[in-house]
This record gives C-alpha cells, structure tokens and sequence, in this order.
C-alpha cells in the first residue's frame, strides 16, 4: 500500500471521510497524532496551549492509550479539524516533539501534509481491516493499525501535572504584580491586613478551607487559610512575603486558576478554562497539590476588615471613652497633607474671639452671599456652613467636605487614607450630622438641629416703640343741615367752593 500526492482542485479520494477545504487541502472531520510516549503528548499540549487556545479544540479532544499489532503502545491525541490553519500548527508542533500526525474521519486516518505534498495525501487500495483493529493510520510506505486500550480524560492529566521551579520567575515586572494572590495562615491575617492597610495597597480577602487533591496530603488536617487578591504589589513587600513562613504568593492563571509564583504549569492554564468549572477557584501549589476553592471567589474590601481607634468630642460635651484592651489591628488616625487637588470649601471655623470680626463682614457681604448659609456658635468656635463656596469669609479654618456632613481642613486629608464610607461608619457619622476634623484635638461632632440661618442670626434683636391709633371721624351737632346746591354744567370740574357759588345765577334767573 502507498499513498498519492493530491492534486490541486481535486475532489475524488480513495481514502473515506475526508475532502478538500476552501484552500483545496485534504482534511477529514479530525486529527490524530500519536507518540511513542506520554511526555511527547504533554510537551505537545504544552506548546501548543503557548501558541493558541486549547479550548477551541476541548470539544473534541481525546486522549488514548493504544497498543499496535507489535504489542508496543503509544499515546494518541485526537483533535477536531476546525481549520487547515489549525491543523497545519498541530502538525508543525507534533513533528516538532518526535510525533506523527494523521487526518481521517472514523476508522481510517491518512498521514497529514508536508513539504513534499502541499495539499495532502490519498492512501491507495486500503482494503480491509484487520479483525480486533479500532483505527488505523497509513504512512509513506506502511499501515499501522491499533486497538484502544483505555482513555486519558484532559483534566484528570492537567490536575495530575506538576509545576515546575523556574529560576528568576520570582522576580515580577509591574505588570505581572498588578494582580496577584496571597495564602496567609490564620495567626498572621491579622498582621499581614493591617500590614496592607497601613501600606495603601488594595485589597480584599476573605476566609477559605478549600478541599485538596493531593495525594499525600492528609486530609484530617484543617487547611484552612486566609485568601487576598493584591492589587499593585510594591517589589519591597513581594519579596519580604515570598521569604516569610506561612504567606505564599500565587500568580492568576486565568479566571478560574492560579499557580504559586516562582512555578509554571507544564501548560497554560489560561488556554483551557473550558476544563475548570464556573464554580470553583483551583490553587496549584508545588509538590503536586491542588486546592480547589468555591467559586466564583467571595472577597471582602480589607478596608472593612480593619477598625480604627478614635475618641469623638462633642462640644460642651466630650463623650468618655470606655477602658479595655485596644484591638489588635486598629490604626489611630490623624491629619496629613492632602495629596490630590484641592477640594471646595464649605464651611469655616471661626475662633470665638473672632466673632466681632464676623458682624463686620457681614455689613459688607452682598445678599446672595447670606442667602442658604447656615451658623451655630459653640465652645469650638463659631461654625459657618454654606450652600456654595464659602472663600469668600476669610476668617478661621477653611473646611472642605469628604463625604455629606464630614468635614475636614482644606489642605488636608484622614490618613490611613480610608474610604469616606469607612471613615463614616468608623465614627458614627450619619444623616442629620455634621462631623468636624481640626488641626488640634479630636474630631467633634454637632446635630444638624443646632443650625441657624446666618441671615436670620445677622439680625440684632430690636425693639420698635408703639405707635397710638387717632379716630379722625367728625361727630353730628344739633345745629346741623344738608344742603343740595346744584351741580351745575361743569359737574366733573369738581364742586364750587363758596366764592364760585356767588358768580352763578340763581336758579330762578336761569329758568326766566
């Protein structure tokens, strides 16, 4: 038996079940490489998952063991033909690692193109197959026929793979520490989220006991750990953690993976998510363990794990604070230099002895300026909120708002530099509320009742003098009667007084 070189623009094959595609190149429904051992198969799939994405082929990958008529066996990959493209990489990377590559449907599968055929191969006079034989391949000068001995299900082989130590992998560029993982035991969390805190690296965690599929693992052992995703991480802290007991650091792998950093999996993860379920997290550790976490993974902001110590004052009066052990990870807070732009000013915190100042310039400020401003007076000073920016009274401490009702120097911020909400919920502020950061001392806080209008308060209280109330009515005497004098032609001119009565005729001559 031989094989034909194929044709351009031929259509007529000997072989079953394969054609030509749109480039005129002899494929059948699937490929069919084999190697004479297990460690070609796996470099295989670890090029080829280098180059492209495995899970295009997951649907119709299958990994066998086969035993020739020989007696010797071979491991055999089937891969769907999605593409001559495809295929043509497939070929490239199997010749590469000691392997043969075939292309059929069902039963016969005829050697793949080369160089010396560019558009494949037809196997001449294939005849019958021989009794016990599943498949059979035909090369340049033979056939080779094999009898299925058992499956290699693709995740059983990925999980059973162990990660390798690559030298120098420890040393991350800034674009591969921009997300990574990290497993703390249960007596450093603490240490290790305040550690964070303190360092402003983004975080979240949370608290996992994964089940194992180590083999020498002893499953009665609690394995339970503390997981955070890092954003960001500074070279300084990465490489003090790859060096403390108890913290590893693993590098993602895709959505669903992640393997410890320092180690590479023979193939690449990230290629075949497709075997790795929507609900669960695998952690490949080196010394052939994996942890498999519930997923997708349930991770909490560490800002919301980390309290902080305050004492709140309140004006005329300052709140006692309870006695006791302070908490282990609580960070004191205090004021520092803002570093981002300046923030609009809304309020200001006049000294009490300032506050002749303030009636003077309130003569000088136009209406709009005291319309939606608000004031109350306390042993503090004397607090001045506005609708708008309040720049324009140049007295006390200008303040600026972080959150509705949080204010704070301008300048200045609350470090560690904790989300508002944090912050807020960490000092009981809330609606109705306002929240005061000074320079000096503890915050204080005042109720939104203790406000007033600063146009209302800009009034002195006065006192107007009563005026008495006169009747200007005329009373009837006995000696009084109503006279009816004519009008006259002239009746909208008015009535004539007296001395106009005398120049008039009488009535009797104007009726003559």
């Amino acid at each position: 038996m031989a094989l034909e070189h194929v044709a351009q623009g031929q259509t007529r094959f000997f072989t079953p079940g394969v054609a030509p595609d749109p480039r005129g190149i002899v494929l059948g429904r699937s490929c069919l490489m084999t190697f004479p051992t297990l460690e070609g198969a796996v470099s295989w799939l670890r090029l080829y998952s280098s180059e492209a994405s495995l899970d295009e082929l997951m649907s119709g990958l299958a990994i066998t063991k086969a035993k020739t008529a020989l007696g010797s066996r071979e491991i055999l990959i089937q891969i769907p033909a999605v593409s001559s493209y495809a295929a043509d990489r497939a070929a490239r990377l199997a010749r590469l690692v000691g392997g043969a590559i075939y292309t059929g449907t069902t039963k016969h599968f005829v050697k793949y193109r080369d160089d010396r055929s560019p558009y494949g191969y037809d196997a001449i006079d294939i005849g019958t197959m021989p009794a016990a034989t599943d498949f059979m391949v035909h090369g340049d000068e033979f056939t080779q026929g094999y009898v299925h001995e058992g499956d290699l299900p693709f995740s059983r082989l990925l999980f059973r793979l162990s990660v390798r130590k690559i030298p120098g992998a420890d040393r991350l560029s800034p674009e591969d520490r921009a997300d990574l993982f990290l497993s703390v035991a249960h007596g450093l969390s603490d240490g290790i989220i305040r550690y964070l805190w303190r360092n402003r690296v983004e975080a979240t965690a949370g608290l996992f006991n994964p089940r194992t599929t180590s083999a020498f693992d002893d499953h009665a052992r609690d394995r339970g750990y503390m997981w955070i995703r890092v954003r960001n991480l500074p070279e300084r802290i990465l490489q003090l953690f790859l060096g403390t007991p108890g913290i590893d650091v693993f590098k993602p792998a895709g959505a669903n993976a992640a393997v410890a950093v320092g180690y590479e999996h023979p193939i690449d993860l990230a290629s075949c998510q497709s075997v790795f379920a929507a609900d669960t997290f695998h952690v490949f550790w080196p010394n052939d363990r994996v942890d498999q976490l519930p997923g997708p993974l349930a991770l909490s902001d560490i800002g919301d794990l980390t309290r902080v110590d305050l004492e709140m004052d309140k004006p005329r009066a300052p709140v006692e604070m309870s006695g006791g052990a302070p908490d282990p990870i609580g960070v004191p807070l205090r004021l520092a230099a803002a570093m981002g732009p300046p923030r609009r000013v809304v309020a200001t915190l006049i000294p009490v002895n300032q506050a002749s100042r303030l009636k003077r310039i309130l003569f000088a400020l136009p209406p709009v300026s005291l319309r939606g401003h608000r004031i109350s007076v306390t042993d503090r000073g004397v607090l001045v909120i506005g609708s708008e920016n309040l720049d324009v009274i140049p007295l006390g401490q200008l303040l600026c708002e972080l959150t509705p009702g949080l204010l704070v120097p301008l300048g200045m911020d609350v470090v560690p530099r904790v989300s508002p909400e944090v912050l807020a919920r960490a000092l009981g502020h809330g609606t109705g509320i306002v929240t005061v950061f000074t320079p000096e001392g503890n915050p204080f806080q005042l109720p939104e009742s203790a406000f007033t209008s600063l146009e209302r308060r800009a009034l002195a209280k006065l006192e107007p003098d009563r005026a008495g109330v006169e009747d200007l009515g005329v009373e009837m005497t006995e000696g009084a009667r109503v006279i009816n004098d004519a009008v006259g032609r002239f009746a909208l001119w008015g009535f004539p007084d007296a001395a106009d009565r005398k120049l008039l005729p009488a009535p009797e001559e104007t009726k003559k």
